[in-house]
């Protein structure tokens, strides 16, 4: 008798044959790389604001160093970059080593990317965040300045300090100098404005245009 065609014996495939065995799950299936590339995609947005803010933020060369909350917002910046980097590693496809379809549990490398790189951009995320309560809480930047009276008129129309020197030194608001306002707001010490009593310096506001200001030598 022939052999039958679904019969193993001729070495073809039939219904209780090797052909009915799971097919091997198809590279990129992995919802873990599904969740890599939308974490990738959310923390290269988030990057690009930071990048964004730190452009578009207030100069603060009047700081010795690098101030604090700009440090924050670079390292906070670079981790999120990095989280991303990391996760649209981990999105993309890799073939597996055989074509048994347990080989993806033997395989957790994806899985390891994704989490390491949602690590880093939540710690990112988190300096950003520290970064602006930095700038809200800490003390604007100051600056100190030589300040020249080209008004003597103006001079001697302040009413606390009347015997103000022509030319003094001062502290002043990097914002301040920086702005367009008519009104310039400076710090003095009590023995430049002639007043001992403000042991703590005094504020003075004087009109711009009345004077020249210019960095401490």
């Amino acid at each position: 008798m022939e052999p039958s065609i679904g019969d193993p014996g001729n070495g073809e495939p039939g219904a209780g044959g090797p052909a009915s065995a799971a097919t091997p799950a198809a590279p990129g299936s992995s919802p873990w790389r599904h969740q890599a590339g939308l974490l990738g995609a959310a923390f290269a947005v988030a990057a690009a604001v930071i990048a964004a803010g730190l452009r578009f933020a207030p100069q603060v060369s009047a700081y010795a160093g690098l101030n604090p909350w700009v440090f924050a917002g670079l390292l906070g910046f670079v981790l999120v970059l990095a989280g991303a980097c990391v996760l649209f590693a981990a999105s993309l496809p890799t073939s597996p080593s055989s074509g048994h379809a347990h080989d993806e549990n033997r395989m957790p490398a994806g899985r390891g990317l994704t989490i390491l790189g949602a690590v880093l951009g939540l710690v990112g995320l988190g300096l950003a965040a520290l970064a602006v309560l930095l700038a809200v809480v800490l003390p604007a930047p100051t600056q100190r300045i030589m300040v020249q009276f080209t008004d003597l008129y103006g001079r001697v129309q302040l009413e606390y300090c009347p015997t103000l020197p022509g030319s003094f030194e001062a502290t002043a608001s990097q914002a301040d100098l920086v702005g367009s306002s008519t009104i310039l707001p400076v710090k003095v010490s009590g023995e430049t404005c002639g007043d001992p009593e403000y042991t703590d310096g005094v504020w003075i506001y004087l009109n711009r245009d009345s004077v020249t200001v210019s960095d401490r030598p």
